[in-house]
Order: C-alpha cells, then structure tokens, then sequence
C-alpha cells in the first residue's frame, strides 16, 4: 500500500496518528478529492513559477511613481499598490464615506496602519478627509475625483484583461468559470 492510502484508511493507528480524521467524515470520494487537490497545487506552484508579461499599463506606472514621490522609500510597493487597490474598493463602494475605524475593520489592519496609508494617501490628493455633515466630531475618508478616476481606469484596463483572457473560452466555459470561481470565493475563510 502507499503512503497515501495508509493516510487515507481509517485504522486505529491513523486516528491515533492523525486525529483530525478521527473528526472528519470518512468518505469515498476522499482519494478524489485528495487528488485533485494535488492537481489544483500543482497549477498554482506552475502559476507562480511561470514568467507572466505583466508589464504594467502606462497609467500604473504613472501611478506608482505618483505614489513614490510623497511616501519614497516605503518598502514593497507592490504589497502597497494590493493595499491600495482595496482602499480604493472599499471608498468606492461605500455609500456613506467611511470613518478612519470602519477602513481599518474593512481592511483588517490596526487602526495606526489604516491611518498611516490615508496619510500617504491625502498628501498625494488621491483621498480626503470630510467632516460628517451630521456631527462634525466624527471625519469620515472619500476618493477625490483623482482618485476616482485612477479607480475607474485601472478597473477599465482589468476588464479589458479579463476580456481578452475569456475570448479563449465558450460563452458556457465562461458561465462555468464564473460559477466555480464564485462558489471557491464563498468558501474561503475570512478573517474578522
């Protein structure tokens, strides 16, 4: 027998070696599942090895050195532009701009890592702070209209991507991936 299907067959000593089996459902699709598994981790390792042209559009390069120029020497900017692509998101999405508190829950940060990213944010007038026409104690963050254009154009130049990627596939190959993929989306875990 291989190592796999020792790993696989419920026996006394597995349950004592791996008690999370002892938890689990036993059932026979777990080879299968256990097999693909492998598969999608094969794809992923070949997705990362693999030499994409990713070469940015002009407006991004723009954008980072934009960025550079009031925060130089911040570190991985492309850690920073995933950070702010979702800021972006979030502020745009938001029907009533949100309050420092509610970007740092959104973006699961610490408070004084929300803050600093605004910061660097408000100096380049990509975002602004506004006082809540309610109670003016309270200040809440928006995109300003520079802001909102550098959103719309980089969604603009992901939707030309996913179009000529999906070319490639049938209208049901296309409904298909787009079902997996939001069904994969609903199944990760999320941290709060």
């Amino acid at each position: 027998a291989t190592t796999a299907s020792l790993l696989l067959t419920p026996t006394r000593s597995a349950v004592k070696l791996f008690p999370i089996r002892k938890y689990t459902k036993m059932e026979e699709n777990t080879v299968v599942t256990d097999q693909i598994a492998e598969k999608f981790l094969e794809l992923f390792q070949r997705a990362i090895s693999i030499r994409l042209n990713l070469n940015p559009p002009e407006h991004t390069v723009s954008f980072k050195q934009h960025l550079e120029r009031f925060n130089p020497g911040a570190g991985d900017l492309q850690m920073d532009f995933m950070l702010l692509f979702r800021v972006f998101t979030i502020l745009e999405h938001r029907k009533t701009p949100p309050t420092m508190g509610e970007v740092s829950a959104d973006l699961n940060i610490p408070l004084s890592s929300a803050t600093r990213t605004v910061d660097w944010l408000v100096s380049a007038n990509i975002v602004e702070r506004v006082s809540d026409p309610d109670d003016r104690r309270v200040v809440r963050v928006q995109l300003t209209e520079t802001g909102h254009q550098l959103y719309r154009t980089e969604m603009e130049y992901r939707k030309t991507q996913v179009q000529r990627l999906m070319a490639h596939f049938s209208q049901e190959e296309q409904e298909q991936l787009l079902h997996l993929l939001r069904k994969a989306l609903d199944l990760l875990p999320v941290q709060r």
